[in-house]
């Protein structure tokens, strides 16, 4: 195996480990000259490989970056799908199910002592958060990613990005409706997704995989009965 070969291998293999992220900037041709001994040439075919294979993209003045494996299965029009429709938050509700839970999971078997004191400190910014529904969801947006981004599972975090981009606002709009169906709903809904989150971060924080992926699950699982409880509720109107 070459030179380049070696180089394009080895970043590859850092990003299939998630220690650059979808969107994340490589460091500079410096600091990769530096770290494997090579000269610009090299270093530049090597990163044309990547480039070849999907993995990356390099724009011109700024730098290199990350690509998400499966954004062009999603950059494209959705014939016949309504990105708001409660069919297709219901199916995403299904997806994060599976993605929430295991990526809870691979935190506790997978991250580093850093990326836990991250979760922890956004959990505990989390919990001092007030404001609209939009407002919590964005603090709640962040609190999951880092579990997703902490898992260190490629495909994870790739499809958490896309999906929570795409329809996550979406999904809390429809709860913001269900919440302020009566005056009572915003404190209750409040205080029982702090428990949810709660349970979570105490499972994480006590790398007990099979408890954080429980409770992450059961978090998706309340969002999806407030979403299938609306949905009800319209279709008993028409």
């Amino acid at each position: 195996m070459n030179k380049i070969d070696k180089i394009s291998q080895a970043i590859e293999g850092d990003i299939h480990q998630c220690r650059w992220l979808p969107g994340d900037k490589l460091p500079g041709q410096l600091a990769l000259m530096e770290r494997f001994n090579a000269s610009r040439t090299c270093l530049r075919e090597a990163i044309a490989e990547l480039e070849a294979k999907g993995l990356v993209t390099s724009q011109h003045g700024s730098g290199c970056y990350v690509n998400n494996l499966f954004e062009p299965q999603f950059s494209g029009p959705m014939s016949g799908i309504e990105l708001d429709s409660s069919v297709l938050q219901l199916s995403v509700m299904e997806m994060r199910l599976v993605l929430e839970g295991e990526a809870a999971k691979y935190v506790c078997e997978r991250a580093t002592d850093n990326e836990l004191a991250a979760i922890e400190q956004e959990f505990n910014v989390m919990g001092l958060r007030s404001g609209n529904t939009l407002q919590r969801a964005k603090a709640d947006l962040k609190f999951h990613m880092l579990i997703a981004e902490s898992s260190h599972n490629l495909l994870v975090v790739s499809l958490s990005q896309l999906l929570y981009t795409q329809f996550f606002n979406a999904i809390y709009g429809t709860l913001d409706s269900v919440i302020t169906l009566n005056k009572n709903a915003p404190e209750q809904f409040t205080s029982r997704v702090y428990g949810q989150h709660s349970a979570i971060y105490k499972a994480i924080m006590k790398r007990d995989g099979k408890a954080a992926k429980f409770a992450a699950q059961e978090h998706v699982r309340y969002s999806m009965s407030l979403l299938k409880e609306q949905t009800f509720d319209n279709f008993e109107k028409q």
